[in-house]
């Protein structure tokens, strides 16, 4: 871990901009990743990582947009939702079940879609934004006709220009009995920190020096209620300021798309990040 903890050191040093780079942070999978609101204490542990987020965005000044999962609004959590628009954060349209577009017919997913819509209407900012879950967009044929129905019904699709792939770190705070998760996470960091740098330089190199504004992918979970506060301070002190996506989205750097989401990623992650240049 001290080694990890050096190489993010270096990483973060190697790097001078000359200028002032622009980020949106865009957060996924809202209300919150793998929630529960059916007991006191449940209830109790996600209204507080909740607030740990948003309370981070409050502190840095982050005009963040959301992505909620219409399907995964549990009872009591509705209230999330306000309390995220309330803050003066935007929320858009992440579909109703986190359904993968490679992996279905276009007339089911804009189905999906429309059922989100409904539900998220009275909590939905403008301009109005959707999100593919895991940045699926299918095929020719089935991309063409929901990139259609957007369009029709004043949806924008919002890209993304830096993965954090914390889903994958997330998933490592599982393996770990509970009372010990916390600890884990901040064993944790220094290796995500890294990795989310990593994949901003990667980003910034494909910018080609055109000063494209960057867009930040992460997600409503667990380790970002812990860990959301560390990454904004990180980009502050690299010389980001943090802007809305709408405002990225008059200029974006080259965005990136994954067709899906593949599982057990983590080791793949540990090496790419150990195999990162210090230099």
């Amino acid at each position: 871990m001290l080694k990890l903890f050096f190489l993010f050191t270096a990483l973060l040093s190697s790097v001078c901009f000359a200028q002032e780079r622009e980020i949106a942070i865009t957060m996924d999978d809202l209300p919150l990743v793998a929630s529960r609101m059916n007991t006191p204490a449940n209830k109790q542990r996600s209204t507080e990582r909740f607030m740990q987020i948003v309370q981070a965005f409050q502190k840095y000044n982050v005009p963040v947009t959301g992505f909620v999962i219409a399907g995964a609004i549990e009872k009591g959590q509705w209230e999330f939702l306000e309390q995220f628009r309330q803050a003066g954060f935007m929320l858009g349209n992440h579909t109703y079940s986190h359904y993968n577009l490679n992996q279905m017919s276009a007339e089911k997913y804009i189905a999906d879609i429309e059922r989100a819509d409904k539900i998220l209407a009275p909590i939905l900012t403008t301009p109005k934004y959707f999100r593919y879950p895991y940045l699926a967009e299918g095929n020719k044929t089935t991309k063409l006709k929901v990139r259609e129905y957007l369009s029709a019904h004043q949806y924008t699709v919002a890209p993304v220009t830096i993965d954090s792939k914390d889903f994958a770190f997330n998933e490592m705070t599982y393996k770990v009995p509970y009372r010990s998760r916390v600890e884990y996470i901040q064993k944790l960091k220094p290796r995500y920190l890294a990795y989310i740098w990593k994949q901003t330089l990667l980003a910034e190199k494909r910018a080609s020096g055109k000063n494209g504004k960057q867009i930040l992918l992460i997600h409503a979970n667990i380790l970002n209620s812990y860990l959301l506060g560390d990454i904004l301070e990180m980009y502050k002190k690299n010389g980001y300021k943090f802007i809305s996506l709408t405002e990225a989205l008059a200029d974006p750097a080259p965005e990136i798309s994954f067709p899906a989401v593949k599982k057990d990623l983590g080791t793949k992650i540990e090496d790419e990040l150990l195999n990162i240049p210090a230099q």
